[in-house]
């Protein structure tokens, strides 16, 4: 039995090597060397080729690297033959709040106006005792923390989710529930899973919906935006700035529009990334359980 990392973003030597301290008698082994890939019954997945697990005959199970499903739910050769996992470690959820918090603070306490005063030695309050709206699209595992650390700060949350409701953020369902969340929110945060009822949500129609002032911060999937709606809706000052960290294309292009628009701020894919210890861990946990089921049925 061994593990397969499947990794194509980023280099995988150091999970590799903690997952061979925590796991002696396992192989582990990175792609794209995978020697004997008819031992392989995990696959670790990110960003992975399409119909890659085809090579593995005695496959049990994948996980995804991290929260995100949506490149195993696109991948058709990855059907209920297997166990279907996802990473999701503390670590990934307070780093993802870290980055929504870290520009929702910047803006909301005018860190950048009170720079720029400092520049002119102008002495000025800028703040109110007014409370901003933070609308989440999803309020999943890493949602759902995110709107709790934003609670602890005396922001007031709002959510779309497809029925689930929350007894401190209240939530909304549907088209209409859609709309209001846009109207009321003066950040709005996309991690809502990325699939065919999500797909392009931000565009023309749900952008009219927002406020001048909105600031969409996007840390879910590129296809969550149509990329030119939202150009047009930035240009027409349908809202005020877009936070981007994640885009359709991957590296963002070097002339793309996003990098030199002075109403978005791009990022390169980093909101939230898994610590490789806690990571490890949880791989450790998923072949233990392989391994114990083929044990199971042995006996």
């Amino acid at each position: 039995m061994s593990i397969a990392l499947i990794i194509t973003d980023r280099p995988s030597d150091d999970l590799a090597h903690l997952l061979r301290q925590l796991l002696p008698d396992a192989s582990v082994q990175v792609w794209p060397d995978i020697s004997d890939p008819d031992s392989v019954t995990l696959a670790v997945l990110w960003q992975h080729p399409e119909g890659v697990t085809d090579q593995f005959p005695n496959l049990k199970a994948v996980t995804s690297l991290g929260a995100g499903m949506d490149h195993i739910i696109a991948d058709k050769a990855i059907d209920d033959r297997y166990q279907q996992w996802r990473i999701m470690t503390l670590s990934l959820q307070q780093r993802m709040a870290q980055y929504v918090l870290a520009y929702v603070l910047q803006d909301w306490r005018n860190l950048k106006n009170y720079q720029q005063q400092q520049d002119k030695q102008q002495w000025q309050v800028l703040e109110t005792d007014a409370s901003p709206t933070v609308g989440f699209l999803g309020l999943g595992a890493l949602g759902e923390f995110v709107a709790e650390r934003c609670a602890d700060l005396g922001f007031n949350t709002v959510a779309w989710t497809h029925s689930q409701d929350h007894p401190e953020h209240p939530c909304f369902h549907g088209e209409s529930g859609l709309k209001t969340v846009f109207e009321r929110s003066d950040y709005l945060v996309v991690l809502v899973p990325l699939n065919d009822d999500t797909r392009d949500v931000i565009r023309d129609e749900t952008l009219a919906w927002c406020q001048p002032h909105t600031m969409l911060i996007n840390v879910g999937r590129g296809g969550h935006v149509n990329e030119q709606n939202l150009l047009d809706a930035l240009d027409d000052q349908v809202i005020r700035h877009a936070v981007l960290d994640v885009f359709v294309e991957e590296p963002l292009p070097d002339d793309h529009p996003f990098w030199t628009h002075d109403k978005v701020t791009v990022t390169p894919h980093i909101s939230a990334r898994s610590d490789d210890n806690q990571t490890a861990a949880v791989i450790v946990d998923y072949y233990r359980a392989i391994s114990q089921s083929d044990f199971d049925e042995e006996e």
